[in-house]
């Protein structure tokens, strides 16, 4: 009988030993997922921050180009009739 139960000890702990290397093999393998999840979303972060910079210069030029046509808007067109009618 201590034999039967001494067996089913070392089974018990065969099995225990295994489902820890199992986990310590899950544990590793998350790391390494992590990391790489970690470099991935580095990567996006600048991604969109360099995007954020383009959209911001363009809204720039844009404000830019917009002040320039109302302040052209803003100026009379002379006509070469009319220099040549003041001439006269």
């Amino acid at each position: 009988m201590t034999e039967n139960l001494l067996q089913k000890l070392e089974e018990k702990m065969m099995t225990l030993l295994s489902e820890v290397e199992d986990l310590r093999n899950e544990v590793q393998r998350l790391n390494q997922e992590n990391s790489s999840l970690k470099m991935e979303k580095e990567n996006h972060t600048k991604k969109v921050q360099d995007l954020i910079s383009l959209l911001d210069a363009i809204n720039v030029v844009e404000n830019t180009a917009s002040h320039l046509n109302h302040n052209m808007t803003t100026v009379k067109p002379v006509l070469l009739q009319d220099i040549q009618e003041r001439a006269f």
